[in-house]
């Protein structure tokens, strides 16, 4: 039994890509509860929970994102759009996420992930480096297990962070308070494509035995 649930797991791990082009057909509320109760399954810094998950179904504020988002990825993108000589993949991906970028509204879900921008154990020392290892360390543990029950149901979503452009417009808008920042952007909906096999470099590549580049093993 213990084996058949990590072969499951891993299953999902694998298979897990980011879905860029999605459906408009609406989510179930109970898909979506479902969803966010297996983020809040992750572990946060001192178990303070100190997250938010806004889930934006209006067509007008997602609209809202939209504009911003697409606005946003032309100024990145800037006059070049995508280069000619870039490796098929990456065109691949490029494309994928301008496709993105201009059909966001579309979606028929983007979640917010929201977490506390000060650990208040670690306000005393003001220390930026540790309150924002802190502060990451509790919100995308959350996210990645959102990620993987997305995919678990059925439901194709990508972890965007192009949000940070217009992040204070976009707290504005939803009323969120000023103690909190939004830390992703997660498009939902039922992908256009399949779930497969993501392409990855070998793990002996990023494996470091004991030091920095020894990749030797005893």
């Amino acid at each position: 039994m213990a084996e058949a649930t990590e072969a499951g797991i891993f299953e999902i791990m694998y298979s897990t890509r980011a879905m860029r082009r999605l459906k408009p057909d609406p989510i179930p509320e109970e898909t979506l509860k479902k969803i966010i109760d297996a983020g809040i399954r992750a572990p946060s810094g001192g178990n303070m929970q100190d997250w938010a998950f806004i889930l934006v179904r209006d067509t007008e504020r997602k609209r809202f994102i939209r504009d911003y988002y697409w606005n946003t990825w032309q100024k990145l993108m800037g006059e070049r759009g995508i280069p000619d000589d870039m490796p098929p993949a990456q065109q691949r991906m490029l494309n994928a996420a301008a496709h993105l970028a201009v059909h966001l509204d579309e979606a028929p879900v983007l979640l917010l992930a929201c977490a506390k921008t000060e650990y208040p154990p670690l306000a005393a020392m003001q220390h930026e480096r540790a309150n924002a290892a802190v502060i990451h360390g509790t919100i995308y543990p959350a996210v990645q297990n959102i990620l993987l029950a997305c995919r678990a149901l059925g439901v194709g979503a990508t972890l965007t962070t192009i949000h940070c452009f217009f992040e204070e417009e976009l707290k504005q808008r939803f009323d969120i308070p000023d103690g909190m920042e939004v830390s992703a952007l997660i498009p939902m909906g039922y992908p256009q494509g399949k779930f497969g096999p993501v392409s990855r470099a070998p793990v002996e590549d990023v494996i470091h035995w004991d030091a920095w580049d020894n990749k030797q093993t005893a």
